[in-house]
């Protein structure tokens, strides 16, 4: 099995996250140098992990042998605009999406404003503030181990 996180040490920044003002991505893909900032518990909710913890090629490779890390996990990197699929000319669409949906299904944002590693960097938070943040626990990166209700 991977490390333990609490076994993780911070490293200097990958070229895959943020410096000098960019934005990042918090619904990355699980690649080495990105950050992992939640766990998705049993319930389908983000348990954020307020620091920051930067994935090596060892995490993917363990991570993987269960499936898609993106399932079970939330990593984070640089935004890359307009080269992502998800960027819809001024924004990231994926964040709308999530609070236009949660919206129509009358879903309750989080109460709480979770701890985060990366607000002060994160496009979501840049595009919709806290309204964001309390939306950010229920998003998937993967959603194919997620079950439709019954």
């Amino acid at each position: 099995m991977w490390r333990a996180l609490a076994d993780m040490k911070p490293v200097p920044i990958s070229p895959k996250l943020v410096d000098g003002g960019e934005k990042s991505c918090p619904s990355a893909r699980a690649e080495a140098g990105a950050l992992l900032i939640g766990v998705v518990g049993p319930d389908g909710i983000v348990r954020p992990i307020p620091k920051r913890f930067e994935i090596d090629a060892e995490f993917v490779e363990q991570a993987s042998e269960a499936g898609a890390p993106e399932a079970r996990f939330r990593f984070a990197s640089r935004c890359v605009e307009g080269k992502c699929k998800q960027w819809t000319g001024n924004s990231c669409g994926v964040i709308e999406k999530v609070l236009t949906g949660m919206a129509e299904q009358m879903i309750a944002p989080a109460e709480n404003l979770p701890s985060c590693a990366i607000r002060g960097s994160c496009r979501w938070h840049s595009q919709h503030g806290a309204d964001a943040c309390r939306a950010c626990v229920y998003v998937i990166t993967d959603q194919s181990m997620v079950t439709a209700p019954a």
